[in-house]
């Protein structure tokens, strides 16, 4: 059985799907099921989802869904989310974030996206299995340039990273209070601005995010802005 959003995926998308990987698709989901806290949560991913065309299917085992729509140019395009169960990781992830994850999963991979667009160019998005609490192997260098700056250090080893990017750029919320920073030693994003009291290319803001529904919710209208509803 074939599938032209999956093969569009694979077309895009070429170093996912290896040669001897064993891939199932296991039909479409007509209508997703979203829990109340979920739409009241992320409303405008609920309108984006609830458009989508959903293929469940396993690779080597492992659920995902494809989530696909036709952009303004005619293009299918969207993302996979991986199906995780709520133990896969130990970390403690926020309230919002766990409604996330249970009702789509999280996006390991996008194809055909918007740009600029915060999926771009990552790793991953939301996924709870590879989420980190701190700035992992950049502490280091966050030490060196506050030193050098004579500025404070952000106390960031509880933050969740939610978001890498390919050039290791981290994606951040505080646990306590869903703020999200942005740590990056090196960018040319035109949504960001550098963090005050902090070395510039560590902590940034992005523009138009304060939260973690923030940011879920712009990067559903971005997609929103580049689609077919």
């Amino acid at each position: 059985m074939e599938n032209p959003d999956f093969e569009e995926f694979k077309n895009d998308i070429t170093w996912f799907i290896k040669a001897n990987d064993r891939v199932e698709l296991l039909g479409m989901e007509e209508n997703i099921s979203l829990s109340n806290e979920f739409v009241s949560t992320f409303p405008k991913l609920t309108e984006l989802v609830q458009q989508a065309r959903i293929l469940n299917l396993k690779i080597n085992g492992q659920s995902f869904k494809l989530f696909s729509w036709t952009d303004i140019d005619d293009l299918s395009c969207g993302w996979l989310s991986k199906i995780e169960p709520e133990s896969e990781s130990g970390i403690k992830i926020s309230i919002e974030h766990k409604i996330l994850l249970n009702g789509i999963g999280g996006i390991k991979e996008s194809y055909n996206e918007p740009e600029p667009c915060l999926a771009n160019n990552q790793n991953f998005l939301f996924l709870k299995s590879e989420c980190t609490n701190g700035i992992g192997d950049w502490d280091d260098y966050y030490d060196d340039m506050c030193n050098e700056y004579q500025m404070s250090k952000i106390d960031s080893s509880d933050f969740i990273s939610f978001v890498q990017e390919a050039n290791g750029a981290l994606t951040l919320y505080n646990p306590e209070n869903n703020e999200v920073l942005l740590f990056s030693h090196d960018h040319s994003f035109d949504n960001v601005e550098f963090l005050e009291n902090q070395p510039k290319y560590t902590f940034h803001r992005i523009k138009g995010v304060k939260s973690f529904t923030d940011y879920v919710e712009k990067l559903a209208e971005e997609w929103i802005a580049e689609i077919e509803l």
